[in-house]
């Protein structure tokens, strides 16, 4: 059976006869599946996605029987139900998407090895595969994200196709190509640069000149901005007579090292984040035409770069040229400097002996040039503030950039911020189970919700708790829970081998101004309870304490959470800070 979703949805039978799937419903369900095919798709998105964000109170049921109903109507469909989520199973060759992704990996492996007319023609095909906008028969907004990054990701294609028609010199037939392109897309620089070397390629000097004349008054007028540092040397180029790509003796580029994979191992163990993964996934698709910028924030050991490591393993195939990977070491006494980590991507991308640029600015430029056109994905861990990652990003669409930090990054222009929240207590009980055994955690059920309680819900605690209950078989998980009850010894038994709740949230209480370490000294010593700022006030005997508070809940310090009865923002200290802030309170 093969599917199409490069266009109207599509299914056809093994004899190539077009297979009808009638009911709006049952269509969007089988496009949703289909757009992320191979991978696990929530039932919330699939809700949202089906009734547009408002859906009956039987949802589960009537979900249940359309995904039943496509089984019947499309005999031999596998769609898994794993963990919450469903998934749907194609062959490679059997759906368009999948199709489509596989020779554009082909063409840039052969664009890589130097092979240019055989990339330029794999590029073609896959672009032949392309009737309209995905799905254009459906109006399914959940979906949009996915439709714009497609719509985005054939853009890139188109141009890589060009990149590799000039490479193999066949300047005078893509002219008319490009300049159809350019019209379309005035602003997109890549174009126009391919078209003004092509018109070179052709022996039309005068032309190319006339497009950057026609490009820059574009951009000014629409844009208020001037055409890219890279462009303005071409038109120079131009006017001195080095025609660009013709020349006796180029010069040698720079070659960057792609793909190039540095993600440290996602965790063997990983549990729960289903929504939140599709968050994540969803906010790094959303901005397609731009660099699209996630930041997961949270308190201390609450999972942020398991989350993000985990989004990168599962985005790799979206992102063929590579996965960079930089720990900012932003808690540490000693943040790095943006210099130093674009140092290291440097010497990873660029060929032994490359010579680095010195300073930040010819730094941010080089990593840019390297990854210009090019699809990567850059996770930024443990971040300290906006300017240190600002540095850091691509400048062109096709990246995309993760960055995990304790505390939100204000200043970062156009950025996504998502906080990262405790586990429910399902989900740390499966993990709770997952490392210590299940059969011996639902044994003791009531007492291993008391110790995830215990634990805040941090992901970072219930490991080290669970860890322990492995370590000494013979402890029951009652005898854990009331160890962990006693709140003077709670962090030293959370504690073990390089594991430890104490230093994570020491770390970021270092960070802290006088005034709101005092603050949260003293809100620890109120015990577990909502405060207002008027509390938060009183404790530190200031008439206004905006100041701290800001602090603290900008370090995921302190958590808003409602209003009280006179319409007042109400914040409490997370269970495992409150009691490091007890513990310092009586130091």
């Amino acid at each position: 059976m093969k599917f199409g979703v490069l266009g109207p949805l599509t299914v056809s039978g093994s004899d190539g006869a077009h297979v009808q799937i009638r009911g709006r419903r049952l269509r969007t369900l089988l496009a949703v599946l289909l757009m992320h095919a191979g991978k696990p798709v929530s039932v919330n998105h699939l809700v949202d996605a089906i009734w547009d964000g408002d859906p009956p109170k039987s949802y589960l049921s009537n979900l249940h029987t359309y995904v039943s109903r496509l089984r019947e109507r499309l005999p031999g469909l596998r769609i898994d139900h794993v963990d919450g989520q469903y998934l749907l199973r194609v062959g490679p060759g059997d759906l368009d998407l999948l199709v489509f992704r596989a020779k554009v990996d082909a063409a840039r492996l052969a664009a890589r090895r130097g092979e240019h007319a055989l990339a330029a023609d794999l590029y073609r095909s896959a672009l032949a595969l392309w009737r309209d906008r995905p799905v254009a028969d459906l109006d399914v907004s959940a979906l949009e994200p996915e439709i714009s990054h497609g719509e985005t990701t054939r853009l890139i294609v188109l141009e890589d196709r060009f990149e590799a028609e000039l490479a193999a010199g066949r300047h005078v037939e893509v002219v008319g190509e490009l300049e159809a392109a350019v019209a379309e897309h005035p602003t997109r620089e890549r174009l126009c640069r391919q078209l003004m070397i092509a018109l070179c390629g052709a022996g039309r000097q005068a032309d190319a000149l006339a497009v950057y004349r026609t490009t820059r008054d574009v951009m000014v007028e629409a844009l208020g901005l001037e055409p890219s540092p890279a462009l303005r040397r071409l038109h120079q180029e131009i006017l001195r007579g080095d025609v660009p790509g013709l020349s006796a003796e180029p010069v040698e580029p720079v070659e960057p090292a792609f793909p190039l994979c540095q993600l440290p191992p996602d965790t063997a163990d990983f549990e729960g984040r289903g929504g939140e993964l599709e968050q994540v996934v969803a906010a790094l698709r959303a901005n397609a035409a731009s660099v699209p910028v996630v930041v997961l924030t949270g308190e201390p050991g609450v999972g942020k770069t398991a989350l993000a490591i985990r989004v990168a393993h599962r985005l790799r195939a979206e992102f063929p040229d590579g996965q960079l990977f930089a720990h900012l070491a932003g808690t540490s006494p000693n943040p790095k400097q943006a210099l130093d980590v674009l140092g290291s991507l440097l010497r990873a991308l660029w060929r032994k002996g490359a010579a680095i640029p010195e300073d930040l600015e010819d730094r941010t430029a080089a990593i840019r040039a390297c990854l210009a056109d090019r699809r990567v994905l850059v996770v930024l861990d443990d971040a300290a503030s906006a300017a240190q990652v600002r540095a850091l990003l691509p400048g062109t669409a096709g990246c995309a950039v993760l960055v995990t930090g304790r505390g939100r990054l204000d200043g970062l222009a156009g950025s996504t911020s998502l906080a990262v929240p405790p586990f429910t207590t399902d989900e740390a009980r499966a993990l709770l189970g997952r490392i210590a055994g299940r059969d011996r955690v639902e044994l003791e059920r009531a007492a291993a919700d008391e110790v995830v309680a215990l634990c805040g819900g941090v992901p970072l605690a219930v490991r080290i708790a669970a860890t322990r209950l492995v370590a000494r078989r013979h402890m029951s998980v009652r005898s854990l829970a009331d160890r962990l009850a006693d709140e003077r010894g709670r962090l030293d038994e959370l504690a073990v081998g390089g594991l430890q709740v104490r230093a994570a949230v020491a770390s970021s209480y270092a960070t802290l101004s006088a005034p709101a370490r005092a603050g949260l000294r003293r809100l620890a010593s109120l015990g577990p309870t909502d405060i207002t700022e008027s509390v938060v006030a009183a404790v530190l005997d200031v008439p206004d304490a905006d100041g701290v508070v800001e602090e603290l809940v900008r370090s995921s310090l302190l958590t808003p959470g409602g209003v009280d009865a006179g319409g007042q923002p109400l914040y409490r200290l997370p269970e495992l800070v409150r009691v490091y802030g007890v513990e310092r309170s009586e130091a």
